[in-house]
């Protein structure tokens, strides 16, 4: 059995380290890509919100009155929970961003992706930061409020059997 010489003992170390510095440095890019794109998505995003959230209370809800367009009341919820979920991701890791640094993003993302809008919440929570936490929690609410909604106006009804009186 040969043993391998010590040069091609660092040699394998040294490409080790060079993958790890590389994969963190993609990280790190791709951390600041995040951020860098919430900032520049996010006034866009809020103005789409907007309009969603009118077109929601204005053309959506009185569709839901008429047992006919409940279901595409429902899809549209649906399809407007997503522009409000993207909304509060980007507003959210803003919101981490500038209060808990990049660590806090990191924890938050670490936690699956959707952990970066409870990170959010405890930052401004702890920090004090009470207009950022009320739009957290605005978010959250618009964002799961019209999902639910959606599926529940999608949803088909079972139209309930009345027994016949036989006299």
């Amino acid at each position: 059995m040969e043993s391998e010489s010590p040069l091609k003992k660092a040699g394998g170390c040294g490409l080790g380290l060079d993958i790890m510095a590389v994969l963190f440095l993609l990280s790190v890019l791709l951390l600041r890509g995040m951020v860098w794109a919430s900032e520049k998505a996010l006034p866009w995003l809020i103005d789409a919100g907007r309009i969603a959230l009118d077109v929601c209370v204005v053309g959506l809800l009185p569709l839901c009155i008429f047992r006919k367009t409940r279901p595409w009341a429902g899809f549209a919820f649906y399809l407007v929970s997503f522009l409000f979920g993207t909304m509060l991701f980007a507003f959210s890791c803003l919101v981490v961003v500038q209060i808990w640094g990049y660590g806090g993003l990191i924890f938050g993302l670490i936690l699956g992706g959707v952990g970066v809008v409870p990170v959010a919440f405890f930052a401004s929570l702890f920090h004090a930061e009470w207009p950022l936490f009320w739009d957290v929690v605005f978010g959250t609410v618009l964002t799961f409020g019209a999902r639910f909604l959606g599926i529940y106006l999608s949803t088909p009804k079972k139209v309930e059997e009345q027994d016949e009186v036989s006299v």
